[in-house]
Parts: C-alpha cells; structure tokens; sequence
C-alpha cells in the first residue's frame, strides 16, 4: 500500500449522533405548561392548600399573574403535547449495517409515561372549573 492508496480510503462510516426524541421535549414542554394552567385555572382549592401551608400575599400576587394566562398556557400546552404524541407515534426503525452503532428503535416507555401524565394534567386544566367545586365541597366536608 503506497501514501496515494491511503490517502484514497474513505474512513468508516460511524453513525450520527443520536438526536435527543422530540416527543419528549413535547411531553415535557406540555407538562409544565399544563401545570401552569391547572394552577392559573384554579381560583380556591390552590390558593387555600398555599395559605394553610403558610404561603403569603405575593404568592397570590403571582397567582394572579398567572390567572390572566390560562388560556394560552392550554392552548401551548395542547400544541405541545399533540406534537409530542405525533413525534412518538411517528418514530419508526432506523436500518443501519451494525446493530452496534444504531439507535434503539423502540417507543421509549418514559416519554409515553411522560405523555400520558402531560395529557391528564392538560385535561385536568381544561375541566378545572367542574374540578375545583367538587374539591371545595370535598375539603369543606359536604
């Protein structure tokens, strides 16, 4: 073998990083932004479990901050958690020469785990003005 023949040899061919999965930075995303509309959607039940665990006035300062954002927080978090659930349900096996170097082309069962709670939360937000009542007669003992 001469410098000119090794020169001409293509190196091997290693497989590209691994990407982090979309869908569960969906799932994620939808998650925090499905919390921040259960607690901007909430006008008694949080705000009483707060003052009884010592919370104070700027607490329910930012509380009602975060009211006035229930709305598109659903929405961000309905966008996300449908987009985390298409990238989930979309993610297909990678052929590649080497099992080796490949990918694991299973569903990862934490971001369905992570979408399934993202999702409950996000519906909690949605029905919280039927939750909440229920939740006040509940703690009040009716």
């Amino acid at each position: 073998m001469t410098i000119n023949d090794a020169a001409q040899e293509k190196p091997a061919a290693s497989a590209p990083p691994a990407a982090p999965a979309a869908s569960k930075w969906f799932a994620a995303l939808g998650l925090v932004a499905g919390l921040g509309a259960v607690v901007a959607s909430s006008c008694c039940v949080i705000p009483l479990g707060l003052a009884a665990l010592g919370a104070g006035a700027s607490v329910f300062g930012g509380l009602e901050l975060i009211a006035a954002w229930r709305v598109p927080l659903l929405a961000a978090s309905a966008l996300a958690i449908g987009g985390g659930w298409s990238a989930w349900w979309m993610k297909r096996p990678v052929m590649c020469a080497s099992k080796a170097n490949c990918a694991s082309p299973e569903r990862s069962r934490s971001t369905l785990a992570l979408l399934l709670c993202a999702s409950a939360i996000a519906l909690a937000a949605a029905g919280w003005s039927y939750i909440d009542p229920a939740l006040l007669k509940l703690f009040q003992g009716r």
